[in-house]
């Protein structure tokens, strides 16, 4: 029996359910999935066993006693775990059952504290460097280290005995669109995943004015949950004083097989990010869906949009609003529709979870 455990993710997770949980299942495996979220998850054709936790009712230390308490009944063996706060079950579960652990790492964690911390550099790297000794202390009682980036380096995997195996976070082709595309657009502009400032949402709603001066009638599509109440209030209080309320619609945070419909009436799909240590590294999922969708793709210039070949591609400098505004409205007159399906074509071809699939398995079939 395999376990899959999360505890930061949401139930229906992108690469967690919809690509490894649901392939696991495809290939027969036994597989209990266990989540710490504030979403349920519906569709639980084939799993062995399901069960989440609040997390309000839950911590994260609780929430793994509760897990080794479950695996009495029926140890696991493979546990495959997709955050470092769940490497403590893992090490107790392998002491306990002898479980194979897959250790999944879908960030690199000392430039999360980059990012995010408001600590002066000495506590920074302070914190970097016991969060890399913590790991590094628990990798004796891993087996296999999964890697969604080959840019994730944390504690230096390849240093500590292991060759982390690369599971990108290409899309599954199966929640494409079907059908032929019509490129003709009308003038709606998308962005689906985090609300933050890291990722450029503050500039993002400036270059709105701007853009709306010279196309009037442009709608920009916001998907996602704001990382606090606090950057939510002031995104949409300057999304009114600017008088931008018929031009910006937030839709909260919608399940993953539903944004496709919205992403094919998209002229343009936006990538806005900031420059920082995070997104100078991680490759955003959104490129791929953009280009399945038949969109144009504004985005920011960061090495991670650099490793592909797209087309239909305009890249601004990073925090640029007046480039940004310019790159959007460049797209939104654009009417060749050069390059697009070339796009679908390359998504298709090689940049999808199909052909990661057989990788993927085959850690498991070393061990089962």
């Amino acid at each position: 029996m395999i376990a899959v455990a999360s505890c930061h993710h949401y139930a229906d997770d992108e690469r967690i359910f919809h690509r490894q949980v649901k392939l696991l299942i495809q290939e027969n495996f036994e597989v209990q999935y266990f989540t710490r979220s504030n979403t349920e998850l519906i569709d639980q054709d084939g799993l062995q066993l399901y069960k989440n936790f609040n997390p309000d009712l839950n911590t994260t230390d609780l929430y793994q006693k509760k897990l080794l308490n479950i695996y009495k009944q029926n140890p696991p063996k493979i546990l495959h775990i997709h955050e470092p706060e769940l490497l403590w079950l893992a090490k107790k579960t392998k002491e306990k059952y002898g479980t194979i652990i897959f250790y999944d790492v879908h960030e690199d964690y000392p430039s999360l504290i980059k990012t995010f911390s408001n600590w002066p550099e000495p506590i920074q790297w302070l914190k970097k460097t016991l969060w890399v000794m913590r790991e590094k202390k628990y990798l004796s009682w891993v087996d296999e280290v999964i890697l969604a980036s080959p840019a994730i380096k944390n504690c230096d995997y390849g240093k500590q005995g292991f060759r982390p195996n690369i599971i990108g976070n290409f899309p599954e082709t199966k929640l494409f669109p079907n059908t032929e595309l019509d490129f003709n657009r009308n003038n709606i502009l998308v962005y689906h995943g985090h609300l933050a400032p890291e990722r450029g949402i503050t500039e993002l709603v400036e270059s709105m004015e701007k853009v709306k001066v010279k196309v009037s009638d442009v709608i920009l599509n916001l998907f996602g949950t704001f990382r606090t109440k606090e950057y939510e209030q002031v995104i949409l209080e300057k999304i009114n004083s600017l008088g931008l309320g018929e031009n910006i619609l937030w839709h909260g945070q919608v399940a993953h097989h539903e944004i496709w419909q919205h992403l094919v009436k998209a002229k343009v799909g936006l990538i806005p990010f900031a420059s920082n240590a995070l997104t100078r590294i991680g490759t955003p999922t959104k490129l791929f869906e953009y280009m399945a969708a038949g969109c144009r793709i504004v985005a920011s210039d960061l090495p991670p949009l650099k490793q592909f070949e797209v087309q239909a591609l305009h890249l601004v400098k990073p925090g640029d609003v007046a480039q940004l505004a310019g790159a959007i409205i460049q797209a939104l007159n654009d009417s060749t529709n050069s390059g697009l399906q070339e796009n679908r074509n390359s998504i298709y071809s090689k940049y999808n979870w199909n052909f990661l699939t057989d990788s993927f398995i085959s850690i498991y079939k070393e061990y089962l």
